[in-house]
């Protein structure tokens, strides 16, 4: 589970790297699979399945 989290963790600083426009929330380029375009939420949705967290607690620290 821990290394889970860690895997989690440096994909989540490398998911803040990913230009995304401001006004839709949505990729502006291609990241882990998904393409341009993609809602931030949608993305969040995928960490919080695949690395059985909360986005908010875990990653974020809300």
């Amino acid at each position: 589970m821990e290394r889970s989290i860690t895997k989690a963790k440096e994909l989540w600083k490398d998911f803040g790297n990913v230009p995304m426009n401001p006004e839709t929330e949505c990729i502006e380029e291609e990241w882990n699979g998904f393409p341009a375009g993609t809602h931030r939420e949608e993305i969040w949705h995928w960490f919080e399945e695949e690395f059985d967290l909360s986005v908010a607690e875990d990653l974020m620290g809300l």
